[in-house]
């Protein structure tokens, strides 16, 4: 009698424990969904600083720069960047002819040189210059990474361009950076930058920045990497400049005195 009870409490404790390790189970799948945590502002930023800059590094682009006046494109520019990093930067301008030999560059995050061929001469300049006399600033397009100037906030969720999108607002660090405020629209599904808009140090919006990616890709640029800008004038209407990246190369070797701004007059 005692051994049948017995061999009935086991039978009852044995269903109970597999009871326990179906929920154990159940809650084991689900608990990762549960506990899913949201990207920091910082995460996100650096996410979509990496869709533009993290195929620069040692590579060679060729761009078109087309400045647009009244509604009307007044000046085109084929220039050549060529990157050691972010950070180093040497942009040459090869048309029109008589800006053929002009030279930008950028050597370290807040040193900035432009060499003119007429004169055979570099001069210091400022990092919120304007690139080719267009809306984009030296700072715009030469230092994409902004996490090293500015902090981070999300202000939450958006639709843009009839996507789900990220709406950060990025605060200077100082005020020695370009701009005061950048608020800043990233998409949800894969962090692709699509806007920035710049504010002054009065709290003024300055101007917009729209990002697109070609598709398909061509002339080597990788799949996904922004390489449309449109930086439209909000002071001025009817200004607006085109950067269109037309070649990509990979890979590149470059001699240790490229990005130094005594290299700049050698010919």
């Amino acid at each position: 009698m005692q051994c049948k009870r017995f061999e009935e409490v086991s039978s009852v404790t044995v269903i109970v424990i597999r009871a326990m390790l179906v929920v154990v189970t159940t809650l084991a799948a689900v608990a990762p969904l549960n506990s899913y945590a949201e990207p920091t502002a910082l995460q996100i930023l650096d996410w979509a600083d990496d869709k533009w800059d993290l195929n620069l590094k040692n590579s060679r682009v060729e761009l078109e720069l087309l400045v647009h006046r009244e509604k009307e494109l007044r000046k085109t520019y084929h220039m050549i960047l060529s990157y050691r990093d972010t950070d180093h930067v040497l942009a040459e301008t090869i048309y029109p002819p008589r800006n053929e030999g002009e030279k930008m560059l950028q050597a370290g995050r807040k040193n900035f040189w432009l060499f003119l061929p007429n004169i055979n001469r570099a001069v210091r300049i400022s990092e919120s210059n304007s690139l080719s006399n267009s809306d984009f600033s030296n700072t715009d397009l030469l230092s994409p990474r902004l996490s090293n100037e500015y902090t981070p906030k999300i202000l939450g969720t958006d639709k843009l361009r009839d996507v789900e999108v990220y709406k950060l607002e990025l605060l200077a660090k100082d005020e020695s950076t370009s701009y005061a405020k950048i608020v800043y629209w990233i998409r949800k599904s894969d962090y692709f930058p699509l806007r920035r808009d710049y504010y002054t140090f009065s709290q003024q919006l300055l101007k917009r920045l729209d990002i697109q990616a070609s598709a398909p890709p061509k002339n080597g640029i990788p799949n996904g990497m922004p390489d449309t800008f449109v930086m439209s004038s909000v002071l001025e209407r009817d200004k607006k400049t085109v950067i269109r990246y037309l070649k990509y190369a990979p890979n590149v070797q470059y001699r240790e005195d490229t990005f130094s701004e005594n290299s700049l007059m050698k010919r």
